[in-house]
């Protein structure tokens, strides 16, 4: 098996690409963790002064790979018949706390990223994007929070950034309704900062990482040092702390009979028809 992220190194341009395509790029959440490793190795490397991320295939990244968070989750169920024992809350934290560790990464590298989106972009995938220094989409991208529809109803890692990107009211509706919106809606949200044909979507991107790599290398991390100043005045590392937290508390709701349960309907139908049932709910 291919691994799934994959390096790519070019003069002054390190390209992290998300290897699922099959999955549209779903993440596990060891391949987080991976690709936050590959992210610090970039930071690390003196001859890179830009970071491409994007993702192989149709898409960019259609959010965390739900199967291995129920797995990671300790929610599995292993036996017929048998309810899994729910994990205590403090390994629900741990865990938590490491992903908000990964997402806060991206805010806080050292060098500039540019985001490539192409296809689907929910969930996780859409953290990333608005969490990163730059994001170029194609036209015809999808965007959503649909995540927000498995309990967690305005619950994020990051409501400061969304808040500061979309305004209160706008960011209160991407999250409680969690529709899509394409690549020129993500434009003119202030999500992405263009939007183009997908036949010009490579070109592009890698067109503004080449005029990024012109600055010098101590300009380029000294800038991004001053904007994350910025952003943590404006509570933007406190976002993720608060953020696993919540997390960790929208995920272990009590849902009452009359309340959509994700997870029961995951075991009895499965995950695809869980997902399609859940989706006739909201829209």
């Amino acid at each position: 098996m291919e691994p799934a992220i994959l390096v790519e190194k070019d003069g002054p341009v390190a390209r992290l690409i998300l290897n699922r395509p099959e999955k549209h790029n779903a993440l596990k959440f060891d391949d987080l963790d991976t690709l936050v490793e590959a992210l610090h190795e970039a930071e690390a490397d003196d001859d890179i002064k830009v970071i491409i991320l994007k993702g192989r295939g149709q898409s960019f990244c259609s959010g965390h790979d739900y199967n291995d968070a129920v797995r990671s989750y300790g929610l599995e169920v292993t036996e017929p018949g048998v309810k899994p024992r729910r994990p205590s809350q403090r390994s629900r934290l741990l865990r938590d706390r490491k992903l908000g560790e990964n997402y806060m990464a991206f805010q806080y590298s050292l060098k500039p990223v540019i985001a490539q989106v192409q296809g689907w972009c929910t969930g996780a995938g859409l953290y990333l994007v608005e969490l990163v220094d730059l994001a170029i989409s194609a036209d015809d991208a999808r965007f959503s929070h649909s995540e927000q529809r498995l309990g967690l109803a305005g619950n994020t890692w990051h409501l400061n950034t969304q808040i500061m990107t979309y305004g209160p009211k706008k960011a209160r509706e991407l999250l409680l309704l969690g529709d899509n919106f394409d690549g020129r809606d993500a434009e003119r949200l202030g999500l992405v900062n263009q939007s183009v044909p997908q036949e010009q979507l490579e070109s592009t991107v890698e067109d503004w990482a080449r005029r990024v790599a012109q600055h010098p290398r101590d300009a380029l991390v000294t800038g991004k040092a001053m904007f994350q100043m910025a952003l943590d005045s404006l509570g933007g590392s406190q976002q993720f702390y608060r953020g696993y937290v919540g997390h960790t508390l929208g995920t272990n709701l009590r849902l009452e009979e009359d309340e959509y349960n994700f997870l029961r309907e995951r075991r009895d139908k499965g995950t695809t028809a869980a997902f399609k049932e859940r989706n006739k709910v909201f829209d």
